[in-house]
């Protein structure tokens, strides 16, 4: 997958040519443009992905994640200035996006990096750009329409982490980082990845039905009734509510087959010191027989402690 590409941290050694920002370069681009912002922010160009430092300036690595996860990954110039600098006047903010696209095409090694044409930004308009947000995305999407858990394991493939964990207090970042995270909820339920939709969704009543379920399915109702009493918490904690009627359902099957393995314990204990009675009987027979015939075994001698 693309963002194995992340490991090889090649910088290519381009020179920086100033370009006029509404000027459109045709040769020279790159066949494939690879934009991670799952679990943290890279871009690789043909393979080679560059340099971390060269992102080190925040506005030029902000302006190629805005317009990375923007459909058809363009935006109006005014709506890249109000999400950048929301508190500051267009006069203002327009040189501070040419120079923000400026730094974003030295840091990319390329002159169309970031192109502002007829009041639109483009993130490299003349590459295929592939984002693994928006891969993820579009795979979960369809994964839930059709119902399909194939489509739903390979969104997961995609997901490497929670959207830009380096930009967790930028507003234009927050409403598409739940989205993803409800996407990804979505599709570990589809999957029935119960446990850890649980660890993500505490408060998700369905996969704790269906962990007590998984526990009464096997015999275990101690740990059904421990599942219930976990969500339980849970629920009165964030929710100030009660277990629903599933939940309180798995709890019933889950006491009956506790009473039933209590019901069990006393007759198992008998049967099992009825078999060492046997044994015990079966012991001394050995030994008269061998004692009739002149022989006793040898007693092995104890195991001598540490």
């Amino acid at each position: 997958m693309y963002r194995h590409h992340n490991q090889n941290h090649h910088h290519s050694h381009q020179g920086h040519h100033h370009q006029r920002h509404d000027t459109r370069l045709d040769r020279g681009s790159p066949s494939l443009v690879e934009v991670t912002l799952l679990g943290g922010f890279a871009v690789t160009i043909d393979g080679v992905t560059t340099a971390d430092r060269g992102w080190s300036r925040r506005s030029a690595a902000a302006l190629v994640k805005i317009l990375a996860l923007a459909p058809g990954h363009r935006l109006h110039r005014e709506r890249v200035m109000d999400l950048l600098w929301p508190d500051e006047s267009p006069v203002r903010s327009a040189p501070r996006l040419h120079k923000a696209a400026y730094f974003a095409r030295r840091a990319a090694g390329r002159d169309d990096a970031v192109v502002l044409r007829d009041d639109l930004v483009w993130l490299f308009p003349d590459a295929d750009v592939a984002v693994d947000a928006v891969r993820f995305e579009q795979l979960a999407r369809e994964a839930v329409a059709q119902c399909d858990p194939g489509l739903a394991k390979q969104a997961l493939g995609w997901y490497g982490g929670e959207l830009l964990p380096a930009d967790l207090y930028e507003d234009w970042a927050a409403d598409r980082r739940e989205l993803l995270h409800l996407r990804r909820l979505d599709v570990l339920g589809l999957i029935g990845e119960w446990r850890e939709l649980a660890e993500l969704d505490p408060t998700n009543e369905e996969a704790h039905v269906q962990l007590m379920q998984r526990h009464v399915a096997a015999g275990d109702g101690e740990a059904a009734l421990l599942q219930y009493q976990h969500l339980e918490r849970v629920l009165e904690r964030e929710l100030g509510a009660e277990p629903g009627e599933a939940a309180r359902r798995a709890r019933l099957d889950a006491s009956r087959l506790d009473r039933q393995d209590l019901d069990l314990r006393p007759a198992r204990v008998d049967n099992l010191l009825a078999e060492l009675a046997e044994l015990a009987d079966r012991q001394h027979a050995v030994l008269a027989q061998l004692a009739a015939v002149g022989s006793t075994p040898r007693v092995p001698e104890p195991l001598q402690g540490c």
